[in-house]
């Protein structure tokens, strides 16, 4: 029994603690949202496996939406950002393009014959 009285307190108290979303400011929710989106588009860039099936594909078009989306949502909420915040969602939307183009590239030269043979 006094397991259970100890145990009481102690889920008590980490209910008090939990924040839920509706609780939490706009900008909050769209730098989350931003993580998601930056995790999808590493994945739709064929850098990281599904996290579902394990498997690595490449889907141009879904890895553009997620990018774009993420500068449309810096953009919205950047004057309400930290510096420090908005340099590293900055830095991640360039990494993102940057990886973008570099992969669309390889699959570019990749789909091609070699011609010069």
């Amino acid at each position: 029994m006094d397991n259970k009285e100890k145990e009481s307190p102690e889920k008590e108290q980490s209910n008090e603690q939990k924040i839920y979303p509706h609780q939490l400011p706009l900008a909050t929710l769209l730098v989350w949202f931003i993580g998601i989106l930056n995790s999808k588009a590493w994945e739709d860039l064929g850098l990281i496996s599904d996290p579902d099936t394990g498997e690595v594909k490449q889907d141009f078009k879904r890895a553009k939406i997620s990018i774009d989306s993420v500068e449309f949502l810096l953009n919205q909420i950047k004057d309400e950002l930290e510096s420090e915040d908005k340099k590293q969602i900055e830095n991640l939307l360039a990494n993102l393009r940057m990886n973008y183009v570099e992969k669309y590239e390889e699959s570019q030269k990749s789909a091609q014959p070699d011609q010069g043979k």
